[in-house]
């Protein structure tokens, strides 16, 4: 370790280790398979780039974001720690020249693209040169029951397998026990060790403001809130439009993909550079946002899952000084929520009409090959679709399942060719004092006498050439076509192609794809209940990620400070207490608390009939009271220690604690 705390000052300039990476380094450094789950800020990526560092051979690092990768490598280098990438942002050549650095030893850290892997080139490369190690970045892409799942991410374990390559560790700051199990079986690595550490954060006071009044509830809390001194804060809302609506607030500024490029760098500069900014911004802000001293996280409406709320309220207190992750919650901001997983789980009547529609338009074609559709023009032919948003996870399921393949996504393309005379326009436009004219002197400067001839580019690629942004590339095209050149707006989207075109009909699991509906579901409620928990904040979530938390309270949240209520039962009988204590015994932790209130209420909701839960013994024991009554009075007896969490195969459950179980003996 003396040798490993040399390498970090010499490589990092840190004196010491954090928390826990001595721990992973050291695992790493003694050959094991790791699945790793450390939450932002922990210092994951260290934990592998410096076993790298101090053996002989490279590693390879699969990564499913280009800005990322440039991010990373662009840090590394700084440090004078040899790295590339490569992805589908460079050149042919410029990847084989980083390729074969890597092989000749000159590179330590190769950054790959999932897609990469797949190639003929690339795949010949890592058979003729394996790395030391394999690490998967971000690996809650490779499940299907992460937030981020990319079926690219599905052959890496093949890859492996197949190439020789000795060693593999995974990394996520974001999986709960079910996604570390398919991780560690996608990757054919059963044996792969897990390890979760680094979700305490005693610096971090995690509160949850009940606004019972809706928007003005809300907008009266967050002033009051935003009096408190002025201070780094970040605001996150789960829409465009709520956006906007907060930076309309006096000292406000909004973040969004909606906005253009030139004010969404001018929010990011404002954010990192000015002594006190106040943000608010959708998820789309926050990667690669590294600022340390951000005081508060406002969570202005409901996160849909545990996972995205952490991550998004870890981005506070990074330099250990303590912050504030502040929930304002309102029960109706679940159904926005509930509105967005009912349309990334399309029906499975409506997944099977995009696949037969995709095949009637493959058997229309000369030959089969890709098709260029978009969602929206899917849906015209689609009976019972609700949006374009459902036809999209219809091909993102259809994708997973390995019916059809999609290409890399075309944005702003078209198709662009110069009328007039090139080295004409060239001479005339050379002092580029316009727009207009940088944008003809480059652009021609680039491709040539080429330009005659028509030519399918992006928006993306002539704002580089040109040096403009995408909004001012469209606003000069506009202007220019017709005049001295056309341009003609071409596919934008994904196009498709059917696997196996003979194949008429999927076949397709429909009891898989429930369980899918209900898995985000399950989320969503395990996200409210944490605002609805009379327990530790922090206990709460590291317990969900599945780190043991001991006796360990944070000794800060709104709970451990004594800000909340005591924890009480009330509104109920002991005969509906001891018939709670009786069901839950019964039903043996096999299921959490949404579905425990409904199968004691006797709900004969969907999901409750089609697992035969209305056949069990407990069934509408406590029919007399509501679903959300009896649900609250699990939480209760929970948060007096009745009943306590459990897991099982990945899924958190409730099951009768000993405390509870002497109660249910002894009281008559």
């Amino acid at each position: 370790m003396d040798e490993l705390t040399g390498a970090l000052q010499k490589y990092f300039g840190f004196e010491d280790f954090l928390d826990h990476q001595k721990q992973v380094i050291g695992k790493i450094l003694d050959g094991e398979d790791l699945c790793v789950v450390m939450p932002t800020g922990a210092g994951k990526s260290l934990c592998y780039q410096l076993p790298v560092l101090v053996r002989p051979g490279y590693a390879l690092v699969v990564s499913p974001l280009i800005a990322l990768m440039y991010d990373q490598v662009t840090a590394l280098r700084k440090r004078g720690i040899p790295a590339a990438f490569i992805n589908s942002s460079i050149t042919f050549n410029e990847q084989i020249r980083a390729a074969d650095a890597a092989a000749r030893g000159e590179i330590k850290l190769l950054y790959v693209a999932p897609e990469r892997l797949q190639t003929d080139f690339f795949s010949r490369f890592i058979s003729a040169t394996p790395p030391e190690m394999l690490i998967v970045d971000e690996a809650h892409c490779i499940s299907e029951w992460g937030h981020d799942f990319r079926p690219s991410y599905r052959r890496i374990g093949e890859v492996a397998a197949n190439t020789g390559i000795r060693q593999v560790c995974a990394f996520t700051a974001t999986a709960t026990p079910v996604v570390c199990r398919d991780i560690r079986n996608q990757l054919q690595r059963e044996n792969m060790q897990l390890l979760v550490a680094g979700f305490r954060r005693p610096n971090l006071a995690f509160k949850v403001t009940e606004c019972d009044g809706g928007k003005e509830a809300k907008l009266k809390a967050l002033r009051q809130i935003l009096k408190d001194g002025n201070k780094p804060t970040l605001i996150y809302a789960a829409t465009r439009q709520a956006v906007d609506e907060l930076s309309a607030l006096p000292g406000v500024t909004g973040y969004h993909a909606g906005m253009s490029m030139e004010a969404r760098n001018a929010a990011q500069e404002y954010f990192m550079n000015d002594p006190a900014p106040v943000l608010a911004a959708t998820n789309a802000f926050g990667m690669g946002i590294d600022r340390p001293d951000v005081r508060r996280v406002i969570h202005y409406q409901l996160s849909g899952s545990l996972e995205a709320y952490y991550q998004e309220a870890g981005r506070a207190g990074r330099d250990g000084e303590s912050a504030e992750c502040i929930l304002l919650y309102n029960y109706a901001d679940s159904f926005i929520h509930k509105f967005l997983i009912e349309m990334n789980n399309p029906p499975p009547a409506v997944i099977r009409a995009v696949y037969r529609e995709l095949f009637c338009r493959t058997q229309k074609m000369a030959q089969a090959g890709e098709i260029e559709v978009t969602a929206g023009q899917l849906k015209e032919d689609i009976p019972g679709a609700k949006s374009d948003g459902q036809i999209s996870a219809a091909l993102g399921i259809l994708e997973k399942l390995g019916f059809i393949r999609r290409s890399a996504k075309k944005s702003g393309v078209g198709y662009l060719r110069f009328t007039g005379d090139p080295e004409r326009l060239k001479i005339l436009h050379q002092e580029e004092k316009t727009q207009r004219s940088r944008f003809i002197h480059r652009v021609i400067g680039h491709y040539g006498r080429s330009v005659i001839r028509e030519f399918e580019v992006s928006i993306d690629t002539l704002a580089g050439i040109a040096g403009l942004n995408g909004d001012q590339i469209k606003r000069v095209l506009n202007a220019l076509n017709g005049d001295c050149l056309e341009w003609q707006t071409g596919f934008s989207g994904r196009a498709v192609e059917l696997t196996d075109p003979a194949l008429p009909m999927p076949e397709l699991d429909d009891r898989e794809l429930s369980a899918h509906l209900e898995y985000e579901l399950s989320r969503l409620n395990d996200m409210m209940n944490y605002a609805r928990s009379h327990r530790c904040r922090q206990v709460e979530l590291i317990e969900y990620f599945g780190e043991n938390s001991d006796s360990w309270q944070c000794g800060c949240c709104d709970h451990c400070a004594g800000s909340a209520r005591e924890t009480e039962i009330s509104g109920a009988s002991e005969r509906d207490i001891r018939i709670v204590l009786r069901g839950v015994d019964l039903l043996n932790g096999r299921v959490g608390i949404g579905k425990l209130g409904q199968i004691l209420a006797g709900s004969r909701s969907a999901s409750i009939i089609a697992g035969n839960w209305h056949h069990n013994a407990c069934f509408g024991s406590l029919r007399h009271l509501k679903s959300a009554t009896v649900e609250k009075l699990l939480r209760q007896l929970s948060d007096a220690g009745y009943l306590e969490r459990t897991d099982r195969n990945g899924y958190l459950c409730i099951k009768i604690s000993a405390s509870g179980r002497r109660k249910l003996q002894t009281e008559k």
